[in-house]
């Protein structure tokens, strides 16, 4: 895939799923622009970095502007940005620890998306790629918290998708199942959890970053020009399984 002179925002741009989808676009020549709380240890004149939280609005906003001030266009986004839930049962989570998990997940979502489409309207065009999970509808006990937002992730980029499909713009979602990130190593860095998690997958094998981002690349390049507001299952076959 050819994203020669594309400008494309990552977020969650530091690590795991996010710096794949941005080292991936880089790959594929496009002009990236990533946030993240994090530092970022991407390499590359073609890579901007903002070490920020995406629930800043206001610092959103000024980056948004200042690279349409630069290339006076957005072509695309990546929301990758994201945190685990808190892992006990809902009637034993904290009120605030619940909240935190939706604004990171959601809120920080729906405010870089709200700026960043404001400017593909302008434009006439436009990718927009959100990443959710197969737990946003296939569950297990203590991630109430993870599921919720995982599974608004997925409604609100349907939603997404019918208000910006009259100004050629897409959105679609990828769900990935069990995937070796920095997020997930202290899970499956355990054998006995690793074996049992594999037997569970009909392609035999954890994900990997790089299985995500190949798949975000496709649908923010012109091969997803006629879908928009679908949810795509990145798993190995997790969820057709019995």
């Amino acid at each position: 895939m050819d994203f020669s002179d594309k400008i494309i925002i990552v977020t969650g741009a530091s690590s795991g799923i996010g710096k794949s989808c941005a080292e991936k676009l880089l790959e594929c020549g496009a002009n990236v622009y990533g946030i993240d709380i994090s530092e970022s240890s991407i390499d590359s004149s073609k890579y901007s970095h903002l070490q920020e939280s995406i629930l800043n609005e206001a610092k959103v906003e000024e980056f948004v502007q200042s690279i349409v001030d630069k290339h006076g266009r957005i072509d695309g986004l990546v929301n990758a940005a994201g945190i685990w839930g808190n892992s006990v049962p809902f009637y034993e989570m904290a009120t605030d620890a619940f909240k935190k998990i939706q604004d990171v997940n959601l809120v920080g979502m729906f405010i870089v998306s709200k700026y960043v489409s404001k400017v593909m309207i302008q434009n006439g065009s436009g990718k927009i790629v959100n990443i959710s999970c197969i737990r946003g509808s296939i569950f297990r006990g203590n991630m109430s918290d993870y599921a919720a937002s995982k599974g608004a992730v997925v409604s609100m980029t349907s939603a997404m998708a019918l208000d910006l499909a009259p100004y050629n713009i897409q959105v679609n979602s990828v769900a990935p199942g069990f995937t070796y990130t920095g997020m997930t190593a202290k899970s499956f860095d355990d054998p006995e959890v690793r074996n049992q998690s594999e037997k569970l997958i009909p392609a035999g094998r954890l994900g990997d970053p790089e299985d995500i981002s190949k798949v975000v690349c496709s649908l923010l390049s012109e091969m997803s020009d006629y879908m928009t507001g679908t949810n795509v299952f990145v798993d190995g076959g997790y969820h057709i399984q019995k």
